[in-house]
């Protein structure tokens, strides 16, 4: 039995070193989001490392939902365009939602970029870099207010839109509602993370964005 259970001791010692070799070459080798497959980057959140994980997931949840309100607002300038006389433009109509596309085109960057600094930050904070702490707390807040401004503008743009689309901006306002969820739950998990004379003005962001929040209609 004694030589059992060194063996059993050996192999679970190695199981340990190894997954700490991984995290090592984690720290070394952030993953960057843009480069990965759809399929490659579910394999690699499912896998047992530190990134990407919550943060990563609440940003690539904004950024699924502004490019799929930036769908929308394509559809909706062609349906226009589609119904204007030959030779004429009607810029009243046309504006908002060039203007709503170019917003989305702005948050579908800007969440990506997101997803790919909670990455930086994760490794910030685990080599102990100087602030990290604070940086780990301030992405996933502006992953909250990325989502909240996708909110704002599905909830501007969906009675005005073309029918067969409506309920893809309703979807995309459902999907930025649960990344602003997500989003600030992580900000609240990390609070601990910050001296205690620090999160007060952490806690007074994450009030102010729930406060923004507008009870969603499914139907």
């Amino acid at each position: 039995m004694f030589p059992e259970m060194v063996l059993q001791h050996k192999n679970q010692l190695s199981a340990i070193s190894r997954k700490r070799i991984q995290r090592m070459i984690f720290m070394n080798n952030i993953p960057v989001i843009g480069d990965l497959r759809l399929a490659e980057y579910f394999q690699m959140l499912s896998s047992d490392s530190l990134y990407p994980s919550a943060g990563s997931s609440a940003a690539m949840t904004s950024a699924h939902a502004a490019a799929l309100f930036a769908m929308a607002c394509r559809v909706n300038l062609r349906k226009i365009e589609e119904g204007l006389p030959e030779g004429k433009e009607n810029n009243d109509r046309k504006t908002p939602w060039q203007e709503a596309l170019q917003s989305a085109e702005l948050l579908l960057e800007q969440s990506l970029a997101l997803a790919q600094e909670d990455g930086f930050a994760i490794k910030g904070f685990m080599e102990g870099v100087p602030r990290s702490a604070e940086k780990i707390m301030d992405i996933p807040l502006k992953i909250a207010y990325c989502a909240d401004e996708i909110v704002s503008l599905t909830i501007r743009f969906l009675a005005e839109s073309y029918a067969p689309v409506q309920a893809d901006i309703q979807c995309a306002r459902l999907l930025a509602e649960g990344s602003r969820k997500a989003a600030l739950a992580v900000a609240c998990y990390n609070l601990p993370l910050l001296n205690k004379d620090k999160r007060e003005s952490y806690i007074k962001q994450i009030s102010k964005i729930e406060q923004s929040k507008v009870k969603s209609k499914p139907c």
